[in-house]
């Protein structure tokens, strides 16, 4: 009896130890000669990874040739290459985030000269890869703005179009700009993660020569009333050219010369006959007085032609005139003996160029 329960004693533990070892794939596998799956874990975190920055359709040039014209606004970026007038900002492959746009830029600057377009005459939108409806448009400065940022921000593998528009102010001198503009990224989901692109000196505008220039309406047109045969008299009244003057406008960039021309008297009505009668165009000068005091200054008989090359305006006073200038003229007719009456009417031109061209 006493042998049966060692006997006993000794299956139990065996058993026991079995089902104990039988957790044990090694075991099992030594036992059945199957394999046999043992399920664990595998634990890794990705990090946020923002992507360096990508341009296209760069540069960011707003000239039309001959250049743009002084007091224009929102002049467009250019479609350089062909059919493309925006830039394109996305990040490379690597990039697993969703990012945020941010722009800043020079003031444009001459070529060889001081004279700047300011920073502020640049404006962009973007539609942020559509997540912005009615994109409203920002003008950039030398600090950082946003252009695609909170609810703006760009999906991870997608891209934004931006636009550029430029105002010229008046008077702008024409040449060449040049200016910087830097872009940059960030992330919510990158930590301390930002990239910045930098395109130095491809912000170009080319500004024309521009010239306005026009009679003043308030004292034109030239009249000198009605007068006798044999009679020299001045202009009638200050608004019928005593004095005249002319308008060099706000918009002019360089330096101009002034000259007149105009053509004979022809009869226009009355006793006189249109196509016979006449009174030559000589029979008119002209002073370049600037009040009526001073006047006469220097006088000069109207001509019917202009002069073949620059002589720097008609007077000293009418070259090298700048912008948002009156320029005075004060008007004086001699009726010859015995001109038919009648009423009697010319054209008067007057023409600006750049400062030393010819007219």
């Amino acid at each position: 009896m006493r042998n049966y329960k060692i006997l006993l004693s000794t299956l139990i533990i065996i058993f026991i130890a079995f089902v104990l070892l039988w957790q044990i794939p090694e075991f099992r596998l030594a036992i059945t000669g199957k394999a046999v799956e043992s399920p664990t874990t595998l634990n890794v975190t990705i990090g946020g990874l923002l992507g360096s920055i990508q341009v296209s359709n760069y540069p960011i040039n707003f000239t039309i040739d001959p250049g743009l014209q002084p007091r224009t606004s929102y002049n467009p970026k250019q479609r350089e290459p062909e059919g493309i007038g925006y830039v394109t900002v996305k990040v490379n492959a690597s990039n697993n985030v969703d990012y945020n746009v941010y722009m800043n830029a020079s003031d444009l600057q001459l070529v060889g000269d001081s004279y700047t377009i300011p920073v502020g005459n640049i404006t962009i939108n973007s539609t942020c890869n559509g997540t912005r409806p009615s994109p409203p448009l920002i003008r950039l400065s030398n600090s950082f703005k946003e252009i695609c940022n909170g609810a703006y921000e760009i999906y991870r593998a997608n891209s934004t179009d931006i636009y550029f528009f430029i105002d010229i102010p008046a008077g702008q001198d024409n040449g060449t700009y040049f200016g910087d503009v830097w872009i940059l990224v960030n992330s919510s989901e990158a930590t301390g993660q930002n990239n910045t692109w930098y395109g130095s000196s491809n912000t170009t505008v080319a500004v024309k020569v521009y010239i306005e220039f026009q009679w003043n309406s308030t004292n034109t047109p030239i009249d000198f009333g009605t007068l006798n045969p044999g009679v020299e008299s001045n202009a009638s009244g200050s608004n019928s050219g005593w004095p005249a003057s002319v308008i060099s406008g706000t918009g002019t960039n360089v330096f101009i010369d002034i000259y007149l021309n105009g053509t004979n008297l022809d009869c226009i009505g009355g006793i006189c006959t249109p196509g016979t009668h006449y009174m030559g165009v000589g029979n008119v000068t002209y002073s370049n007085a600037t009040s009526e005091p001073t006047w006469p200054d220097s006088i000069r008989m109207l001509n019917r032609t202009l002069p073949g090359s620059s002589t720097n305006g008609d007077f000293p006073n009418w070259g090298h005139v700048g912008n948002a200038t009156n320029t005075w003229n004060f008007w004086n007719i001699s009726i010859p003996s015995a001109q038919i009456p009648g009423d009697y009417g010319g054209i008067l031109n007057a023409k600006a160029t750049e400062e030393g061209e010819a007219p």
